[in-house]
């Protein structure tokens, strides 16, 4: 089998998986290429970060390519427009075989309408190997230290909610990794900025727990490296993550973090293996990536839709008045190009 990953833009989950996929393949001894003019028995697609155009182009040059279609969620319900959702939608038109992120995933996009298609829930993988409870560890000071990790900005992943808590708890040592919006200058508040794949599993053993409290998540990546780690997670319950997490962690809100918090050390030890555990048995390179090679090899090759499917496909993701309004409005708002600009 010969495998296509058209996706070489570094960052974010989608580029984490990609990445870990290659790797695995190259273990494998299984050929890979990012070229989908190279021949591949099947191309790897995820709507948002690989065009229609080249999923298209590949389906009507290459006969016997089967395209396997990974599914992120809705993009309205993560809170971005309603364009990534058109373009999940078109691309999956031409899928052979989709695979679903997580369960939540999978209701996400039926409710919206994006993805009727079915087929199975293939949650991420995780570098076990990379992410584990030994190895070199960071000086962080505190008694009680607690991981929070995002590459992004948006509202959605609850960091306001984390700079209340730190300020609410002085007494506990939160370490921001990643992007944020002005966070509270406090002693108990580390921002260590983005850490890149060699530093994030040293930091992330360096804490006792992760905390996420991310609304409607499909596979949060930072879950499974946590866990990999041996850090039990407190996390809002939204989206995928309460799929990932079972009994190593606790369901948290404002109201619940203190006791919660509190049950997590007193059970560190035992939370902290069964995290381990849970990591290694269900979410390893060597459990997922088999699914999903097995899935593409057992799909059976659908043939190109034409002008009607694509339209009906566009009526059926159509946004509401209110939501195109919103995007015309920030389309309308952005600067124009200077021309000759870069």
């Amino acid at each position: 089998m010969r495998v296509c990953i058209p996706v070489t833009a570094a960052g974010g989950g989608s580029a984490s998986f990609f990445r870990n996929f290659r790797a695995y393949l190259g273990r494998a001894g299984i050929a890979c290429t990012d070229d989908v003019r190279g021949g591949a028995d099947v191309v790897v697609a995820n709507a948002w970060s690989v065009p229609l155009a080249t999923v298209a182009r590949a389906k009507r040059d290459h006969g016997a390519v089967r395209i396997l279609h990974r599914i992120d969620g809705s993009a309205v319900d993560y809170g971005r427009d309603f364009v990534a959702d058109v373009r999940q939608a078109l691309v999956n038109t031409l899928a052979d075989a989709t695979v679903f992120q997580s369960v939540y995933g999978r209701e996400a996009t039926r409710r919206r309408r994006v993805i009727l298609e079915d087929g199975p829930v293939i949650h991420n993988p995780v570098d076990v190997e990379r992410f584990r409870p030994d190895g070199e560890r960071v000086p962080l000071t505190g008694a009680v230290r607690v991981a929070h990790v995002t590459s992004s900005t948006n509202p959605r992943k609850g960091a306001a909610e984390v700079y209340a808590l730190a300020r609410r708890r002085p007494d506990v040592a939160f370490l921001l990794v990643g992007q944020y919006v002005n966070p509270p200058a406090l002693p108990n508040v580390r921002v260590e900025g983005y850490a890149g794949w060699e530093h994030l599993p040293a930091l992330l053993r360096s804490c006792h727990a992760l905390l996420i409290l991310a609304e409607k998540e499909t596979c949060p990546n930072v879950v499974l490296e946590a866990l990999a780690s041996g850090l039990p997670v407190l996390y809002k319950p939204s989206g995928g993550t309460p799929e990932l997490v079972g009994d190593c962690g606790f369901a948290v809100d404002a109201a619940s973090f203190d006791r919660a918090l509190e049950q997590t050390m007193d059970r560190r030890d035992e939370l902290a293996r069964a995290a381990r555990r849970r990591a290694v048995e269900r979410f390893a390179f060597d459990v997922l990536f088999p699914r999903y090679l097995a899935t593409a090899e057992a799909a059976t090759r659908r043939s190109r839709p034409g002008p009607v499917e694509y339209l009906a496909t566009l009526w059926r993701v159509r946004p509401d008045t209110r939501a195109l309004g919103r995007w015309l409005s920030v389309r309308w708002r952005r600067p124009a190009r200077v021309s000759g600009a870069g």
